[in-house]
């Protein structure tokens, strides 16, 4: 038996009706509901507000579609059996499912209070490491891992782990999935275990096929067009070569990278983005500061099954008690959306404001924010919670490995990049802003600049 779900960005989705049962309509994973995908970009994109819940069914939509048409070809599925190919299939679905389990509360701005020495622990105490030791891979899964990746295996290891069982699924492979690893195929088994990891984890992933496509729908911003049909239709792989894209992805793959950069550069670095996110960042560290307890732990989210909702209403208890503090001031601009003005909105003002080595510029302004915010303040006459230096809020976002995308073509696999499909175009790393009270904005242009001059001979 199989339920359907109506999303708004893939159509119906169908799903096994023992998944819904153990794995989606579980509190755990109920949970996602209430986490937002992209943080506090709703004071931007006023529709920006699905979640990872929704996120998490689209994953899993695609990871099977691909699965699928891949077990179609032939080449595939020679000298593998069904009932191999039917756990692989599976364990990628359930991957897909709970690839975003472990998201605390506000997704990527509150992951820096999760401790991860801890959550290697844990890990390390439920023998999941020396698994990934006994398969040869040592630490580096685990090392290398963002905090809500270790989270996500660990609530797949202590929450799922016997419902994973019941569908005949390794938890274990689950997490390595999540990591991007096989165990299955570390250890010797057929190459198509590792392909599996690599549908939910690599440059031609289905999570960032999921995201791209849903941040912009979600958003309205509009600034993706490109067919994820074609897209899903073109997923091929080679026993050597890994996954790729064939050549039918070529028709659509340049709308896809430049949607996915445009998608970057006018919603994840949109000037009131970074600032929305930035400032809610800073409320949380402040939070913690002041009363000794991070809103967000490991086991607030395990436990507690911690979401947006309740980070917000500690945030909105914590400016009530103090209303006379920078706390309940920056929380009252945080929910009154008074944002301030910032020196340069985009690429094209920063090149006309800032006439100096804009790179080497944007590194001093970064290294050095919180001596540049202090010093700034104090030559505006403003107090130093009025002036802020940010970049992006998700740097791992950074459009720069779209040129890693391996396209399969006569035999061979090669980048997109190598293909020449991006002529002579260059990433941009993502420009820094600077916040300053309304009216001050040239003056603290200058003044930055001349210190810059100062100090580097720029």
């Amino acid at each position: 038996m199989t339920t359907q779900i109506k999303d708004p960005v893939h159509g119906y989705i169908e799903l096994d009706d023992a998944v819904v049962d153990r794995v989606i309509d579980t509190s755990p994973f109920q949970r996602l509901r209430y986490v937002r995908q992209l943080s506090a970009t709703h004071l931007v994109y006023p529709a920006a507000n699905h979640t990872r819940f929704e996120h998490s069914l689209g994953v899993y939509h695609l990871g099977r579609r691909v699965f699928e048409n891949l077990r179609e070809e032939p080449y595939f599925t020679r000298e593998t059996s069904p009932a191999v190919l039917d756990e692989i299939q599976s364990t990628l679905e359930c991957a897909c499912l709970l690839h975003d389990v472990g998201h605390p509360p506000f997704s990527h701005v509150c992951e820096r209070h999760l401790d991860v020495g801890e959550l290697r622990d844990r890990l390390a105490a439920r023998g999941f490491v020396a698994s990934l030791r006994e398969a040869g891979l040592g630490d580096a899964p685990v090392r290398e891992a963002s905090p809500h990746e270790l989270l996500s295996c660990l609530l797949i290891l202590d929450s799922f782990g016997d419902a994973l069982r019941s569908l005949s699924v390794d938890p274990e492979e689950v997490c390595a999935y999540v990591l991007g690893y096989s165990l299955v195929y570390e250890r010797g088994g057929p190459w198509q275990h590792g392909l599996g990891a690599q549908l939910l984890h690599s440059p031609v992933d289905v999570d960032r096929l999921d995201y791209i496509s849903r941040d912009n729908w979600m958003t309205g911003a509009n600034v993706l067009s490109f067919d994820t049909d074609r897209m899903v239709e073109a997923y091929t792989a080679h026993p050597d070569a890994g996954l790729a894209l064939s050549e039918k992805a070529l028709s659509t793959l340049g709308n896809y990278l430049e949607g996915r950069i445009a998608l970057y550069m006018w919603v994840t670095q949109h000037h009131k983005s970074v600032f929305a996110n930035a400032l809610l960042r800073d409320l949380t560290e402040r939070a913690a500061a002041l009363t000794g307890d991070p809103p967000v732990t490991v086991d607030g989210v395990v436990d507690g099954e911690i979401d947006d909702n309740t980070v917000a209403e500690r945030l909105r208890r914590l400016a009530r008690d103090r209303p006379n503090t920078t706390f309940a001031t920056l929380y009252e601009r945080y929910r009154a959306r008074r944002f301030p003005t910032t020196c340069w909105k985009h690429r094209i003002a920063y090149a006309d404001r800032i006439d100096v080595d804009r790179e080497a510029f944007g590194e001093w302004l970064v290294s050095g924010a919180d001596r540049l915010e202090r010093e700034l303040a104090a030559e505006l006459g403003a107090p130093a919670h009025d002036v802020w230096i940010e970049r992006s809020y998700v740097p791992e976002y950074e459009p720069s490995e779209l040129a890693d995308i391996p396209i399969a073509y006569g035999g061979t696999t090669r980048s997109a990049g190598d293909w020449g499909l991006y002529g002579d175009r260059a990433f941009d790393s993502p420009i820094p802003f600077v916040y300053v009270p309304d009216g001050d904005r040239k003056r603290a242009t200058r003044w930055l600049v001349d210190r810059f001059r100062a100090e580097y001979g720029g």
